[in-house]
């Protein structure tokens, strides 16, 4: 068994005991009873022509490949991502492999509201997509390659129904048909073979080259150089996600301005 599928596989076994203490219905019913309003994170992460590339700087504790990052306080990263032109902040919610929470998710959020956050996380049922609106988050991950299609396209419709925008994110050309199936207006390009954990910064450029006009592109792990960037701009990519080299960095905030300063 594969990373992939052990994460999976533990996110449908902690879905289901959340379900035993607060039922679906009970959540639904809630999260259909807030305000709907259209999530800012789209409009947020489109790039205009001429403009720097816009930036989702992440928080997390950990990652399969890489373990534990470093001890670091989540709401000063936080902070400085916003204060350096950080355009969103993506939240990992996953608790055993990344070693996030919800409540890490709530912190971010309740201390910059202003801010589109991104609930980043394996979902695989829909009362992840509720719970993720009675969080607050602007936009929430849908990862192609762990669901059929048309949990693709029911859970994009779900979360769209919401208020809340989707980073849907692809690794290969199947993943990408999905992305087509489901009309999903932001494509995200993970650079990161999810079964082997390689990066590969051509998967972004191979996969921007097909996909149809009119998607907004972000091109997610593995970026930690100027020289990334560069090219990722130079293949009309409108954003990028990044984690680990912010978190590792021991000055984020002036790496923030070298990524944003390059047009």
């Amino acid at each position: 068994m594969n990373i992939l599928h052990k994460i999976v596989d533990a996110k449908k076994i902690r879905v289901e005991n959340a379900k035993k203490i607060n039922p679906l219905k009970n959540i639904q019913k809630i999260a259909e009873s807030l305000a709907r309003e259209s999530s800012n994170f789209y409009s947020a992460i489109k790039r205009s022509p001429d403009e720097p590339i816009n930036l989702i700087a992440e928080i997390k504790r950990a990652s399969p490949s890489k373990g534990l990052l470093k001890d670091y306080d989540i709401i000063e990263m936080a902070d400085i991502y916003v204060s350096h032109g950080a355009d969103a902040i993506s939240v990992v919610t996953e608790e055993d492999f990344f070693l996030g929470s919800t409540e890490i998710f709530q912190k971010v959020k309740t201390r910059h509201a202003r801010i589109p956050v991104l609930r980043k996380d394996f979902i695989v049922d829909e009362y992840q997509i509720y719970e993720s609106k009675l969080l607050k988050a602007d936009a929430i991950l849908l990862i192609a390659c762990i669901l059929t299609v048309n949990q693709c396209k029911t859970f994009y419709e779900l979360s769209k129904a919401l208020g809340m925008d989707v980073l849907f994110e692809i690794h290969d050309e199947e993943d990408l048909k999905k992305a087509i199936y489901t009309e999903a207006d932001i494509v995200g390009i993970n650079n990161r073979n999810l079964n082997t954990l390689q990066v590969d910064l051509d998967t972004t450029f191979r996969l921007q080259k097909i996909i149809p006009p009119g998607k907004l592109t972000v091109s997610e792990s593995g970026i930690s150089e100027k020289s990334h960037v560069r090219e990722l701009i130079k293949h009309g990519i409108d954003a990028i996600l990044v984690g680990t080299s912010l978190i590792l960095s021991d000055n984020p905030g002036k790496k923030i301005k070298e990524f944003k300063c390059l047009v």
